[in-house]
């Protein structure tokens, strides 16, 4: 993988990501707008949306160094996604887009991070992956929002950073590997 770095890598909370192409944003902030208005629900930006693939934390400068020596290792085709429900969430409290036919080369590129954040010393979750796309925090029920199929191909790899702000987290891409094999 060759990787371009977009910014400075800093001790700070990252995840690994994959971003939607215009037209799948365009197709989520649709869906977006058709969620509960409620003054309490959160909407995601534009800019924030993305598919989580493993979330690291706090990372210490070691640990990202550790990180970045095993990333390059990585291969794995472009991965087309299909997502089709708005699903319910009531931990975290989140609506968020999730498939009910997530593929099998997603589940594989998440395996081969986890075991990368292991050789790094990063603790990760251990609970089973689950595909989706957060669309609002602070959501109290669930809903039904029927939705066409929203289809995106992930050609890169995101290292995101989790940065506080008054207005919530903003998510940065800090690095991008391409995912397609050699």
């Amino acid at each position: 993988m060759n990787l371009k770095q977009n910014r400075e890598l800093t001790p700070g909370r990252y995840f690994f990501a994959l971003s939607p192409d215009l037209n799948s944003r365009m197709q989520i902030q649709h869906i977006m707008k058709r969620l509960p208005d409620d003054p309490s629900l959160k909407l995601q930006t534009t800019d924030n949306l993305h598919q989580t693939l493993l979330f690291l934390g706090q990372l210490d400068q070691q640990q990202i160094n550790a990180l970045l020596k095993h990333v390059d290792s990585i291969r794995c085709p472009a991965i087309d996604m299909q997502f089709d429900l708005v699903s319910y969430w009531e931990t975290p409290g989140i609506f968020c887009l999730t498939s009910r036919t997530p593929r099998a080369v997603l589940f594989d590129l998440v395996s081969k991070l986890e075991q990368i954040a292991r050789e790094a010393e990063i603790k990760v979750d251990e609970r089973p992956y689950q595909p989706h796309i957060t669309l609002a925090r602070k959501a109290s029920g669930a809903v039904s929002v029927p939705i066409a199929l929203v289809c995106f191909k992930a050609e890169q790899l995101v290292l995101m950073k989790s940065v506080s702000t008054e207005q919530g987290p903003q998510y940065q891409p800090i690095m991008h590997w391409p995912i397609t094999a050699a």
